[in-house]
């Protein structure tokens, strides 16, 4: 298949073909999900290829062992957050949308706090605010809100990256949703 051919033009041709061969028309659904699937793995090796290319920009000394972590974490369905040593988004993963509801264009150039609301703990604020003054990792849950103002638990692990020289530079938060049980 070529991807310069129209979603018509391929659906047409596997019916055709599979029609020619005797076989039973190949199912429209299927073949819909299968161009699906072929789409979100084309958008992850580009979310991972971008991801790479900041850490190459941006000179991060980062050990190949942490960077496949975040990688697989990106993989995975987790959100990753850059931002800079002000607070201020950079970057967000595809995910990010999926998770709070704001695109990446919304949320580059404002800071995570229009995740937070009325009900945001402020001492976990303050505890994740104090370890990031520190350039310390730092690991909470914490509630925050969706573009609609619907509240969401949220797992966050923010790390400090460092460029070559051993100046702290970003701060990359993974985040990942908590589904509360039954």
């Amino acid at each position: 298949m070529l991807t310069s051919e129209s979603y018509s033009e391929l659906v047409n041709k596997v019916y055709n073909r599979s029609r020619q061969e005797g076989n039973r028309s190949y199912p429209v659904a299927c073949f819909e999900i299968f161009m699906l699937e072929q789409a979100q793995q084309r958008a992850s090796r580009k979310e991972v290829q971008l991801f790479r290319q900041l850490g190459e920009i941006f000179d991060w000394n980062m050990p190949r062992r942490q960077r496949n972590t975040y990688v697989k974490k990106l993989q995975s369905g987790f959100t990753l957050i850059l931002t800079d040593l002000s607070k201020t988004i950079l970057w967000t993963s595809c995910n990010f949308l999926t998770m709070t509801g704001y695109s990446h264009a919304e949320a580059v150039g404002k800071t995570p706090r229009i995740l937070q609301g009325p009900e945001t703990d402020p001492a976990t604020l303050l505890r994740v605010h104090e370890s990031l003054k520190r350039a310390d990792s730092v690991k909470a849950d914490l509630l925050n809100y969706r573009k609609g103002g619907e509240s969401y638990l949220c797992r966050v692990e923010i790390d400090p990256l460092y460029d070559s020289h051993g100046e702290l530079t970003h701060f990359l938060a993974v985040e990942s949703e908590v589904k509360e049980s039954l």
